[in-house]
């Protein structure tokens, strides 16, 4: 879902290996965590997929979020 709340994502800031990948990750470590979405505050060219923008861990904001997610057997 775009546009509602930035969400937090696994991945941390970082480049992605080189050559075609499908569905790429970032480093696992690292001091700035990537959200993805865009949020009500935005234009909608902040609410793609391919918008990486990061912060700290500990940044907060009411247009910041993450998806909850569970597996089922």
């Amino acid at each position: 879902m775009h546009g509602n709340v930035w969400e937090w994502v696994q991945d941390c800031k970082g480049s992605y290996a080189s050559g075609t990948v499908t569905d790429p990750t970032g480093p696992q470590s690292g001091p700035f965590r990537v959200y993805r979405g865009g949020s009500w505050r935005n234009d909608a060219r902040a609410c793609q997929s391919a918008d990486r923008p990061d912060y700290g861990s500990a940044h907060g904001a009411d247009s910041l979020g993450f998806r909850v997610l569970r597996e089922v057997p």
